[in-house]
Parts: C-alpha cells; structure tokens; sequence
C-alpha cells in the first residue's frame, strides 16, 4: 500500500536522517521548504567553519609555545591545556597551577581570567621559561620590585600597527589579552579567543605612542632591556614602565609639544592678520570686514 509522503518525513526527522538525502524537496513544488534548507545549510556551513578556524588558531598557538616533557608539576608553574575532548575549545589555554586535589587526582589551574578549573595530570604540560625570564634571571644589578607588567612605547613611526607590536613584544614573553564583554559588561568568550592586550595610540601618526600588557612583570623588564632604543619601521623607540616617571614625562613632554604646535599656529594666525592690515588702505579699513 503506497503511504502519503506526510508520513515519511516524521519518520525520517525522529531516525535523524538527512532529509535532503532521504526526500529531495522539489524546488519547483515547495520553493520555501527549499530556501529553508539552503539558508539552514548554509548557517551550519558557516559555523562549522568557524570552529575549525578557531582549532587551527589554537594549534598554531601551541605550536609556537615551548613545552617540557616533564610532569614535575609545582605550584606556581605555568602549564597549557591539552588534549580535551569534551571541552576542546580550552585545549592550548594558559594558567598557572595553584593546588593538587589528591581525592579528585586533578591539579586546579587558575587562568589570567581569575577563574580556575580542575585537569587530569595528562591534560597538562609545563611551558618553558620563556625569554623574559632568562634576560631576568642573568641581568645583574636590578633585583627592585618590578612596577608593572604594562610597558609604554614612544617615539612609533606612522607606519606601525598593532600587529608590528604584538609581533616585536610576543618574543619577549607571554602577551595579556583583553576581555570581551556583552552589554552587561560581563566577559564572553575564551580566554585564548580574546585580543591582546595591544593599543595603539592615534595610529598613523609620527611620533606615535602605544602599550603593551603582558602575563608576568618579569617581561615587562625584559621588553625594557631589549627594546629600549630599539629601531622599529626606521624609527627609535622608547620603551618604559606604564605610569612610571619615566612614561608620565614622556607624556608630558609630547603635550608640552603639541602645546607649542598650537602656539606657532596661532602667531602665524596673527602675522597674516597684521600683513593683510598693513597692506590695506586705511582709508578702506573697516569696510569690506576685517578679512579683507
């Protein structure tokens, strides 16, 4: 007995089959039925490359991160998660490990977000000491307390961009990043997604000043020691503790400067005043306006 196709397509949605595989839509007899199934195609299309640009982002950070073979995990080390399968989106994550639960057999590791979860022992690996702390750990003569772990940039040629910052300092040590709020103001996202923490003060402009955060204060020292005087796009940089004397003076220095700018502007305003009235008949003064 042939059976209404009404009865199929139930069927066929509860078995979780593929309708398109299954039951072709007729363009031609259910022309929005086949619209929807193109834009419902399309969307899954969409986010399922999404996910894979953002797998292929977190393997290339991984890549590029130095990784021991040890497991002598101790507090304080700095690890990266690896290997979820539930939760891969975590996988390539960075945080610091706080304590070992014996019942539950899982290091707490605390990310740069102020959370912390709980991993299996094979879901970790310990990062090497990254260049900021070797500079720090062989340079003599400097063992105050580090300020803070932003840096200030000056003197940056119009030239540069952010991605030419991140790229100069990520050599240095681990880059913060910035979270992604809603509209509430909470955070959304993953860490590892959100953008570094970079700025770039009115690009495009000579002179140009920027920050860079990192994870740790022992980079910050580092990207002093090494950049400090360094050329960047043709241009000298300065590069300081952020809100230190150093970076305050430099700021005030750049007002003072855009300061005289003004003030040159303003006499060259007033000489060509004073020409213009020197140039025109008294007899005239006054009455085509003072422009004139």
């Amino acid at each position: 007995q042939e059976r209404h196709p009404i009865q199929v397509w139930p069927f066929l949605l509860i078995a979780g089959l593929p309708l398109r595989a299954m039951a072709p839509i007729d363009a031609s007899k259910d022309p929005e039925a086949y619209a929807k199934y193109n834009k419902e195609r399309a969307e899954k299309l969409k986010k399922q490359k999404e996910v894979d640009k953002q797998a292929e982002e977190r393997e290339a950070r991984l890549n590029k991160l130095k990784l021991t073979g040890s497991k002598d995990f101790k507090v304080g080390a700095q690890v990266v998660v690896v290997g979820l399968q539930k939760n891969p989106e975590k996988n390539g994550s960075l945080g610091t490990l706080q304590n070992y639960n014996v019942e539950k057999e899982r290091w707490a590791v605390e990310f740069h977000t102020g959370s912390t979860n709980n991993f299996k022992t094979e879901n970790l690996q310990l990062v090497e000491s990254s260049p900021a702390e070797a500079a720090a750990s062989t340079t003599e003569g400097d063992e105050g307390e580090i300020p803070t772990s932003k840096v200030y940039i000056t003197g940056l040629a119009a030239a540069t961009t952010v991605e030419d910052l991140i790229k100069l300092f990520s050599s240095i040590g681990m880059l913060d990043r910035e979270p992604v709020r809603n509209a509430k103001g909470k955070s959304k996202g993953y860490q590892d997604e959100w953008p570094f923490a970079v700025k770039l003060y009115k690009p495009g402009q000579e002179n140009g000043d920027g920050s860079v955060n990192f994870v740790d204060k022992v980079a910050a020292r580092a990207a002093i020691k090494t950049y400090n005087g360094h050329s960047l796009k043709g241009s000298v940089i300065t590069v300081q503790y952020a809100g230190g004397e150093g970076a305050k003076e430099a700021a005030e220095a750049k007002m003072r400067k855009r300061s005289r700018s003004r003030d040159r502007l303003a006499e060259l305003d007033r000489l060509k005043k004073k020409l213009k009235d020197e140039e025109r008949p008294k007899e005239l003064a006054g009455i085509f306006g003072p422009d004139i």
